[in-house]
């Protein structure tokens, strides 16, 4: 008998496989890049295919492979992907970020839905609820037969789980993305399946996170390299995987989270969470009853990366630059580079810098920029309604002491940063199964550092916020005064 857990987690950005012991303890972790087609048109597409390509290569480099007793998985959400009866995707698989309706369109369909639609769901009618894809699925997949799909999926993982047990399968949180799920009933709801012109057979079944979704196949052991028969285990989308994985699972607690995107989020009994609300709420992948509470915003590390790109630095350069400035005046930032989509939905606003100076340089604009992500946060978090706490903060952005030190300054609350927070996904599912498997529970915040906040920053930092709202209400209002 086998004693590892072996957790795949299918980024948006990149795959990785993450090794774990039973005593918690991530003994190994190999990950592979994954490429997205974004056109003009605001298509963004990934080839389901490069997911199980990305499997097998992560998976190659692990050690310890005879030894892993089970699998479990992570990956992005609201996604869509066709696929044959011999599992095989039929076409791309359309991402959660694709913009190719305008609103004019996603009104026009959302007239075609029920009006008790946000009851129904939990969440009011989002341009990137699978739905609308659906609804139009000549747009998303032209020329693709519709007697050549078998059925849908709507999670990465859930095509890789496809690949490695030949189920179709989804979770709770995942399925709440789609905007065909019935948060109240826990199942597909038929009068939204009927609107998007889909049959029950076509849908993946809902298990719980820690449900078995079906046995590894000989032939998927055999190309992994991994003991046939092992049991496959559900997992969850990564905002689910995360939220766990940030120990913010129980009522009444909360987490950041910051990578190229980012996201603030935490959990609630259902019926406190009282949906739909202006912010996502999501079914919890194992808890009946529960809700997670999650408004995802646009732009947050891809701040950064844009800076880098427009000063010709590296972003660690970016960060020393910022840190030799000290506590010199720099500029307010609004980090609305691609629009945004929560606390408010809008396609049409744009970030800005305010109060430049000429003797402002590179440290000085990346201070803005990690003060505007901060802001950002604090903005989300008040307007999801959620605890004022200790604030765990995760991702590969949450790694800069200085945006830590701004994030705690700008909330006015101590900031907790768990060591390898970038795994926090993988960690999460590993939480969710190790009950079932018999491995030893994980110790919460281990490792972790805690940012108090500065008195006498914490006070400027609510001025500058309150002039950062302010600022966003007057950016929204600007491109509809213009030709």
């Amino acid at each position: 008998m086998g004693n590892k857990l072996l957790i795949l987690d299918v980024g948006s950005t990149a795959l990785k496989a993450v090794l774990y012991d039973r005593t918690a303890t991530a003994v190994a972790s190999a990950t592979r890049p994954l490429t997205t087609q974004t056109r003009s048109d605001g298509s963004v597409e990934q080839d389901a295919r490069e997911w199980w390509a990305a499997t097998q290569a992560a998976v190659s480099e692990l050690p310890f492979r005879a030894d892993v007793c089970a699998i479990g998985l992570a990956g992005s959400m609201q996604n869509l992907i066709a696929h044959s009866s011999a599992g095989e995707p039929t076409g791309p698989a359309i991402l959660y970020s694709d913009r190719r309706l305008d609103q004019q369109e996603v009104a026009a369909l959302g007239d075609r839905l029920p009006d008790d639609y946000g009851r129904r769901t939990g969440n009011h009618l989002d341009p990137a609820h699978s739905i609308l894809k659906l609804m139009r699925l000549e747009r998303f997949l032209p020329g693709l037969p519709l007697d050549a799909v078998a059925g849908f999926l709507f999670g990465a993982k859930d095509a890789v789980i496809r690949r490695l047990t030949g189920s179709s399968v989804i979770d709770p949180t995942t399925a709440t993305t789609t905007g065909l799920y019935n948060i109240a009933s826990g199942t597909w709801d038929e009068t939204l399946l009927a609107a998007a012109g889909v049959g029950p057979a076509q849908m993946p079944k809902i298990l719980a996170a820690d449900a078995l979704a079906g046995q590894l196949t000989a032939e998927a052991a055999a190309v992994l390299g991994l003991p046939r028969d092992i049991p496959v285990y559900n997992g969850a989308g990564d905002g689910a995987a995360a939220t766990w994985g940030a120990f913010a699972d129980a009522p009444n607690t909360a987490y950041a989270y910051i990578g190229t995107t980012g996201w603030v989020a935490g959990t609630m009994d259902l019926a406190d969470a009282r949906p739909p609300r202006d912010s996502y709420t999501l079914a919890d992948p194992v808890e009946g009853g529960r809700a997670i509470v999650i408004t995802p915003f646009l732009c947050a590390g891809a701040a950064l990366d844009w800076l880098s790109d427009l000063t010709s630095l590296p972003v660690e350069a970016l960060l020393d630059h910022a840190a030799a400035a000290g506590e010199a005046p720099h500029p307010l930032f609004l980090p609305y580079l691609f629009g945004e989509r929560s606390p408010f939905e809008d396609r049409l606003v744009r970030g800005a810098f305010l109060g430049l100076d000429r003797g402002h340089g590179p440290g000085a604009l990346c201070r803005a920029v990690l003060e505007g992500i901060a802001l950002a946060i604090r903005h989300n978090l008040e307007a999801a309604g959620l605890p004022c706490q200790p604030l765990t903060v995760i991702g590969g952005g949450a790694r800069s002491p200085l945006q830590q030190r701004f994030l705690a300054d700008a909330l006015n609350r101590p900031v907790i940063v768990p060591a390898a927070s970038q795994e926090m996904p993988a960690l999460g599912i590993y939480r969710m199964l190790a009950p079932r498997l018999g491995f030893e529970p994980v110790r919460e915040r281990a490792g972790s550092v805690t940012v108090e906040p500065h008195p006498s920053r914490a006070e400027a930092a609510d001025r500058r916020y309150h002039s950062y709202h302010a600022a966003s209400d007057f950016a929204r209002e600007l491109p509809r005064t213009m030709p």
